[in-house]
């Protein structure tokens, strides 16, 4: 097929479920959408092709800058206050990964497949790392692909269940600044910062750098210059969008095998899995205070990309989400080396 062929179809079609989602009033549908129509086509043997890697690092970039956005002098009291939350988060995800880790391994031929299967560091960072070992990719990937799956499904239906949805008030941080002396150009230094900071952790292959590196940069020049701005929000539709789609390109005969084969168990360690991260986001609710949305989002063990574009979408509080998701990040992805390595 044409890749001109491919690329007008996966966008008409992404456009098209986003729509009928959208009418349906179902959960996420800028995400949900693209990535169900995308992905039963590619079960279908529809063989689209998976996005460049520079085009997914675009989406994760603008997404990283969206937050960062949000990242200014008035706000740094907030950010540290998240330390106690992310303790919780840090000490969870050593806890379950170890024990899902012996489970999962007797359904498995070793105990790095076991590892990369159970750790909740994402598809794509926990497939490179697979890779590695000479583990089986296609279980790797089905048991990261069916927790996302469970997780962008529960999660929403839930966020709209919970009583008094959390939506943030206006606040002084959220204003775009007008009629001031140098405004454009200390916006085009700030959308300067981010997206070289993202492009620089990208370089370095830094795990999900384009967000965390877009988010930091563009935050710290937000504190610097005092600038306070709202994020086009047109862009950030585009990489919501992006992302939704790229998730269904990950769909494939292969892995529908495979959770064919192996469904109950997968199904069953995915629930216990995501079941254990919802009681961990109500306890840092009790602990912080903060709104029920933002705490599940932030425990979720889905990938930071993905948490982070459903807490946009369910109009959470993305800041608090990205510091815990990447706290979730980093702790997997320092240990879990280690671990293999001690493994092998």
């Amino acid at each position: 097929m044409n890749l001109i062929v491919q690329v007008s179809m996966i966008i008409g079609l992404a456009l098209v479920s986003y729509w009928v989602f959208t009418k349906l009033h179902l959960p996420a549908p800028i995400i949900m959408g693209p990535m169900v129509s995308i992905g039963i086509c590619q079960i279908l043997g529809a063989g689209f092709q998976e996005f460049a890697m520079s085009i997914i690092n675009v989406f994760q970039i603008i997404i990283g800058m969206s937050i960062g956005s949000k990242i200014n002098h008035k706000n740094l009291r907030d950010i540290k206050s998240i330390w106690r939350a992310s303790l919780v988060i840090a000490l969870y995800t050593l806890a379950s990964t170890a024990i899902m880790t012996l489970l999962i391994r007797n359904l498995t031929s070793d105990f790095h497949t076991a590892l990369f299967s159970a750790a909740p560091g994402g598809i794509t960072e926990m497939t490179v790392l697979a890779l590695s070992y000479d583990s089986e990719i296609a279980i790797v990937s089905t048991f990261q692909f069916v927790r996302l799956m469970v997780i962008v499904t529960i999660i929403p239906l839930l966020a709209k269940s919970v009583k008094g949805k959390y939506i943030p008030l206006p606040t002084e941080g959220s204003k775009v600044i007008t009629n001031k002396t140098g405004a454009s150009l200390r916006r085009v230094i700030t959308y300067s910062a981010g997206i070289s900071g993202g492009l620089i952790l990208i370089t370095v292959g830094f795990p999900g750098g384009g967000v965390v590196g877009a988010m930091i940069a563009m935050g710290l020049a937000n504190v610097l210059l005092r600038e306070r701005f709202v994020f086009p929000r047109k862009v950030m539709n585009f990489a919501l969008i992006g992302v939704g789609i790229t998730i269904g390109l990950e769909f494939s005969p292969l892995m529908l095998q495979k959770i064919q084969e192996m469904i109950l168990p997968i199904a069953g360690f995915s629930m216990l899995v995501v079941m254990g991260n919802l009681l961990v986001g109500w306890f840092i609710r009790y602990m912080t205070h903060w709104d029920t949305v933002t705490c599940l989002l932030g425990s979720a063990p889905g990938g930071l990309t993905q948490m982070l574009v459903l807490g946009e979408e369910m109009e959470a509080d993305s800041l608090k989400i990205s510091i815990m998701q990447l706290v979730r990040m980093l702790t997997i992805v320092l240990s879990i080396p280690f671990i293999a390595a001690l493994l092998t």
